[in-house]
C-alpha cells in the first residue's frame, strides 16, 4: 500500500505553561548537553486506535490535550523555553524559560481512513514519506534583544484519523534532554491528560524532574573544551532538520522474542564463552549490524556495483551516564546525561561468516573499555580530541547508531484512549540509525525499526529472518 498522506490542519496554537505558577527559569549547559547541540532533532510517533470523531475530537479531545499539556509545562517549563546563544562565544550557551514562552502545538486530521492506519501500525516495510505529514517541525531561531540566539526546542502535533486512531507526534531538539527526559515528559503529560476530571491532582513524585546542573561536575573543563570545536557552527543551520517530502526510503519493524535473544546469546556464549556483556542490547545490536553491512553489501553486488568490503564500519550508541557519573545524579534528572561509545571493525570481518560473532566482541569490548573506564569528566581532553578525529572520519553508509531505547516504554503511555498500537522513530529516516524498543507483542521482546532504501531493505528481511532460523 502506497498512499500520498497528507494532513489538513485544524489548528495552530501557542501553549503555555501556568503563568501565575511557573517562575522563570535559567540553566547552564553541562559538557553532556553541548555535545549534542548541533545533532538532528528527534521525531517520535505515537499511534493509538481511538475511533473517535471529528466533532468529538474538536470538542472534547482538543481542549484536553490543551489543559493537560499546559498543566504538564508548569512543571516542565524548559521545554517551552529554548536554548540561548550569547553573541560572547566564551560562554557555554544556556537554556532558558520567560513569561510569554510557549510549545508550539498543531492539530490535523488525516486525509485516509482505518486501513491506512492499519497500514501505517504494521510492521513490513512502508515508504517513509507517508508518516512525516505526522511530524512536526520546530520553528526557526529568532534573535533576542541582547543579540543572542534563540532555538525553540518542543513542537507537538496531534493528528486525527476520524473514526479509527489518533497519533502524537513529538519533535525536540537533542540539547533540551535525552531519552529518558523526554519520556519523563510524555509520562507526565500522559497522567494529567488521564486525570483530566480529576480536580485537582498533584504530579506523583515518580513523575517530577530534577533541574540542578551543580550535579554534573566538570573537572577538566570538558565543556568548554567542546564548545570551542563546534561554536563557529551557526545554529540556524542545523537545528530544524525538517523531513523530506519525497524520499525513496522505506521503514519496516522487526519484533525479536525472549526466545529468539536467548539463541543469539547461546550462539556467542558457545564461540566466546569469555565475552563479557552477553546482555540483550549487545545481541540485538550485533545481530542487526551484522545483517546490515552484509545487506548493504549484497545490494551493490546486484546492482553490479562494487560492494567495498575494504576499510571500517562503524557502531555507535548512546549509554545513559545518570548512574556512572561520580558523584551519581538522580534518575530523575532532566537534561542530557548520556555519552556515546563507538565500536569500529574491517567491514570484510562483519560480513563474513563469523560476521555476528565479530560485531558482538567488538561491541561487546568496546562497552567494557570505554563505559565501564574512569568517569566520563576525568577522562583526559587529548582522548575527546581523538574521538572528533574519529568522528570526522566516518562515513555516514559506512555506520550505524541507536536511537530510543527499551527502557522507555511507549507502549504503555496512557492518555486515557488505551495503550499504543505502534511506536515510531521518523528521525531515522534522517540519521540513518536503527530504532530499539520494549516488543509490543512480546513480553521481554524487542522491537528494531530501520529505514533503508527498497531494494536494501528487501535484502535485509531476508538475511535477517533466514539468520535467525539457522541459529
Amino acid at each position: 500500500m502506497d498512499v500520498n498522506h497528507t494532513v489538513t490542519v485544524l489548528e495552530k496554537t501557542p501553549v503555555a505553561p501556568p503563568p501565575e505558577a511557573t517562575p522563570e527559569i535559567s540553566l547552564p549547559f553541562t559538557f553532556l548537553d553541548v555535545f549534542w547541540l548541533h545533532l538532528a532533532p528527534v521525531h517520535r510517533l505515537i499511534f493509538y486506535p481511538h475511533p473517535i470523531s471529528r466533532t468529538h475530537f474538536l470538542d472534547t479531545l482538543i481542549p484536553t490535550i490543551k489543559h493537560s499539556l499546559s498543566l504538564t509545562l508548569q512543571h516542565y517549563s524548559p521545554l517551552a523555553g529554548g536554548v540561548v546563544i550569547s553573541p560572547d562565544k566564551s560562554n557555554l550557551p544556556e537554556i532558558r524559560y520567560a513569561d510569554g514562552d510557549t510549545v508550539p502545538l498543531v492539530f490535523a486530521e488525516s486525509n485516509s481512513g482505518e486501513g491506512h492506519f492499519s497500514h501505517l501500525t504494521s510492521n513490513h516495510p512502508r515508504n517513509c514519506s507517508e508518516f512525516h505529514p505526522l511530524v512536526p517541525s520546530l520553528p526557526p531561531a529568532s534573535s533576542l534583544p541582547d543579540g543572542s540566539t534563540r532555538v525553540p526546542v518542543l513542537a507537538l502535533q496531534v493528528t486525527l484519523f476520524p473514526d479509527v486512531g489518533i497519533c502524537i507526534g513529538v519533535t525536540n531538539h537533542h540539547a533540551i534532554g535525552d531519552g529518558s527526559s523526554i519520556f519523563a515528559f510524555m509520562k507526565a503529560w500522559a497522567f494529567f491528560s488521564r486525570h483530566e476530571n480529576t480536580s485537582p491532582v498533584s504530579l506523583p513524585p515518580e513523575f517530577q524532574p530534577f533541574f540542578d546542573r551543580t550535579v554534573v561536575q566538570d573537572r577538566t573543563g570538558l565543556g568548554t573544551h567542546i564548545w570551542n570545536h563546534i561554536k563557529n557552527i551557526k545554529i540556524e543551520d542545523t537545528h530544524v532538520h525538517r523531513l523530506p517530502s519525497i524520499t525513496n526510503k522505506v521503514r519496516a519493524t522487526f519484533s525479536v522474542t525472549r526466545d529468539d535473544i536467548q539463541r543469539l546469546k547461546n550462539h556467542i556464549l558457545s564461540r566466546r564463552p569469555n565475552l563479557a556483556h552477553v546482555t540483550s542490547f549487545t545481541m540485538i545490536a550485533s545481530y542487526v549490524w551484522n545483517c546490515y553491512v552484509k545487506s548493504r553489501i549484497q545490494t551493490s553486488t546486484d546492482n553490479n556495483e562494487d560492494g567495498d568490503e575494504d576499510g571500517d564500519d562503524y557502531f555507535s550508541s548512546p549509554a545513559d551516564y545518570r548512574a556512572r557519573l561520580d558523584p551519581p545524579v538522580p534518575r530523575n534528572y532532566f537534561g542530557n546525561c548520556v555519552m556515546g561509545f563507538i565500536a569500529k571493525t574491517k567491514t570484510k570481518l562483519l560480513a563474513g561468516d563469523d560476521g555476528f560473532v565479530e560485531a558482538a566482541v567488538v561491541i561487546g569490548e568496546t562497552i567494557r573499555s570505554q563505559l565501564n573506564s574512569p568517569k566520563e569528566d576525568d577522562v583526559p581532553l587529548t582522548d575527546i580530541d581523538d574521538k572528533f578525529r574519529e568522528m570526522s572520519k566516518i562515513k555516514p553508509d559506512r555506520s550505524l547508531g541507536v536511537a530510543s531505547s527499551p527502557r522507555f516504554d511507549y507502549y504503555q503511555l496512557d492518555f486515557g484512549w488505551g495503550k499504543p498500537s505502534k511506536f515510531e522513530v521518523p528521525s531515522i529516516d534522517v540519521t540513518g540509525a536503527m530504532s530499539l524498543g520494549t516488543a509490543k507483542d512480546y513480553e521481554g521482546g524487542l522491537e528494531v525499526g530501520l529505514s533503508l532504501p527498497i531494494n536494501q531493505m528487501n535484502t535485509f528481511i531476508t538475511i535477517f529472518n533466514q539468520g535467525l532460523k539457522a541459529i
